[in-house]
């Protein structure tokens, strides 16, 4: 760990902040820590080693706004944007940024490390995410006004008076534990997308189910749908008309230029979605325009600790819709219009403090 170098802000004043190598030792060493002994997230004791380095990161600026991404697709738009950087400046605008890994378990864990250790004052999370809505195209960025796990289900009764044509029930063994009680929220019933016609299925059905929520200051709360911070998104419409990328080489271009757009809904599980018939559902019984793997548990744990949090979903690919363009990746080009939404709103965040402050 290399606590003698320092790293120079691209944009704003002259000032000092740590170097990448350094805050990368962090994130491992903090990642380590947790995968190691499995202790809840708390304040760093003052024995731990990394103590005097967090003390001094928040010492030296702050508060914070904390940057996360969560692939490293993501992180490579921030690297070849020019901001190669984990704890430094946009536009003037002191930020913490980290890479989560996928998937829930990965967001949670790594933004509630950051939130324990540095003085954060708002979370800014974008990153590339499928859609569901046909409305929305490729390149697109959504930010969304409530995003919920879509992951977690309980399993309905069979109905045993409709599976004669498959035989006796105990054939069918597994088919006992899939039930629960009479849920309140949407319904999955996967014989109803059974192909090529429609009919039971040994799946039978599932219940969508609420998530308990704890927060500062609140007794537990069971929601579904998690609010963005609405002075965020409030803030982040004055975005609509920036500039997007629409080419993603010399000779390939999207057929419209990208937009910002804001007001939907996304969707959360450890799933990456292909697939027609479930993103179908989704859009129709959901209202589901964006589908990913972090957003909810980023938004979840930015609630939990008080803290607001916005996103910004580039939309990468059609989650199993029929594909309208070439095969071509667009997932880089996806994660650099996220990126570029967030940093022009870290940035307007600035400029509205500085209003404040005056």
């Amino acid at each position: 760990m290399d606590m003698g170098r320092w790293w120079m802000p691209l944009v704003g004043p002259r000032r000092r902040t740590l170097s990448v190598d350094l805050v990368l030792n962090l994130a491992m060493a903090m990642g380590l820590l947790v995968l190691a002994q499995v202790e809840q997230s708390v304040q760093l004791r003052s024995t731990h080693p990394m103590h005097g380095v967090v003390d001094r990161v928040n010492e030296n600026a702050g508060p914070y706004i904390g940057l996360v991404m969560a692939y490293p697709t993501e992180e490579l738009a921030l690297q070849t944007s020019g901001r190669r950087f984990n704890i430094g400046t946009i536009n003037g605008v002191d930020v913490i940024s980290v890479m989560t890994g996928e998937q829930t378990l990965n967001a949670g864990i790594t933004v509630q490390i950051l939130l324990d250790a540095f003085e954060i004052q708002g979370i800014v999370h974008y990153g590339t995410a499928g859609t569901a809505n046909d409305s929305l195209n490729l390149g697109d960025v959504s930010v969304p006004s409530y995003v919920a796990l879509t992951g977690s289900w309980k399993w309905k009764k069979w109905p045993y008076s409709s599976i004669d044509s498959y035989g006796s029930i105990d054939h069918f063994p597994l088919v006992q534990e899939f039930k629960s009680a009479e849920g309140h929220l949407t319904e999955l019933k996967f014989g109803a997308f059974n192909f090529p016609e429609t009919g039971e299925n040994l799946l039978a059905k599932i219940d969508f189910t609420p998530q308990q929520l704890y927060s500062v200051g609140k007794p537990m709360e069971e929601v579904f749908w998690l609010q963005i911070e609405p002075k965020l998104f409030d803030m982040a419409t004055k975005l609509q008309d920036l500039k997007l990328q629409q080419c993603i080489n010399e000779t390939y271009c999207l057929p419209e230029a990208p937009q910002v757009v804001y007001g939907l809904r996304g969707s959360t599980a450890d799933i990456y979605l292909d697939n027609a018939a479930y993103r179908k559902f989704l859009f129709k019984e959901l209202n589901v325009s964006t589908v990913d793997e972090e957003s909810a548990a980023i938004v979840m744990t930015s609630l939990s600790n008080g803290v607001p949090c916005i996103v910004f979903r580039g939309v990468s690919d059609l989650a199993g819709g029929e594909e309208k363009l070439s095969s071509t990746s667009l997932s880089s080009l996806a994660a650099v219009n996220a990126l570029t939404v967030a940093v022009a709103f870290i940035e307007l965040s600035g400029e509205e403090a500085a209003v404040k402050d005056h």
